[in-house]
């Protein structure tokens, strides 16, 4: 193979990648980005990482205009109560950030698509107390 032939060949394999790439982050009127890989629909769950005895469950449900509303399920001792939580979320590399409007707190996570329905989270600086240092969880796409 020719050396103008690989040079082009690398070429378009390196302009694909970069389009590709781009293509995930959209940038929303405020200035911040969102990945469009983090759009939709998301189900989660954790037992006894927040606090010993409670298991948690959710669907959050982010909007490509960087809002979301997150649907909790707390269950300890057989009892359940559910609360609603919105905000903004957006992303800088590989950090999610997560704005709750109710305590005016966020949430940085890094995060890592797995594939094109799981994503994994692990917390940086989150606003509750937590059992475990190092709290990560991984969201499955509902829709």
């Amino acid at each position: 193979m020719s050396k103008f032939l690989k040079s082009g060949l690398l070429l378009l394999l390196v302009s694909f990648l970069v389009i590709s790439c781009s293509n995930q982050l959209k940038t929303l009127e405020n200035g911040k980005k969102i990945d469009s890989r983090l759009v939709g629909v998301w189900s989660g769950s954790e037992k006894d990482q927040q606090i010993d005895g409670i298991e948690k469950k959710w669907d959050m449900t982010r909007n490509g205009d960087g809002t979301f509303i997150l649907d909790f399920v707390f269950t300890q001792n057989g009892r359940s109560q559910k609360s609603q939580e919105t905000g903004n979320w957006w992303v800088e590399g590989n950090k999610f950030y997560e704005f709750h409007e109710e305590s005016g707190k966020t949430d940085i996570y890094t995060y890592s698509v797995l594939n094109e329905n799981q994503v994994k989270f692990k917390s940086q600086s989150i606003s509750v107390n937590m059992n475990n240092d190092s709290y990560e969880f991984i969201d499955t796409r509902k829709k």
